[in-house]
């Protein structure tokens, strides 16, 4: 990621992709400046090596095992890997989200099939017998 006086990169405060200005850099810590996001004027500190760290584990092949099934009713974290077993696809959970009826929802970006919106903590689902 390259550095200067503005970078591209999701606020931590208002949780949206948006323009970050630098305000400074931290002594004797080269890997880390300060930035705030033009949108809602707060100030954050960005780790340009805990980035890079993050972008080559977004690299790494999602393994079946190490995933999650994907269940309608459970609840789920940002960044947790799922199996969706009906699409036979892994993916890592990018965002969470409230549908327009007040549903919760997942955005999920699988490998195959690309970046998907699945429900999460539905009540009332009974498996057929």
């Amino acid at each position: 990621m390259a550095r200067g006086k503005s970078i591209t990169q999701r606020c931590i405060h208002c949780d949206r992709p948006s323009r970050l200005e630098m305000i400074g850099a931290v002594e004797n810590q080269p890997s880390k400046v300060w930035y705030r996001c033009t949108r809602c004027r707060h100030a954050m500190l960005v780790d340009f090596d805990s980035l890079q760290k993050a972008v080559e584990d977004g690299k790494k092949k999602l393994e079946r095992a190490d995933c999650m099934e994907y269940r309608p009713d459970e609840t789920y974290t940002v960044g947790q890997a799922i199996f969706h077993t009906e699409w036979d696809d892994v993916g890592k959970i990018v965002s969470k989200v409230t549908t327009s009826d007040g549903a919760k929802a997942i955005v999920v970006s699988f490998e195959r099939l690309g970046e998907r919106r699945l429900l999460e903590s539905v009540t009332g689902i009974h498996e057929e017998q």
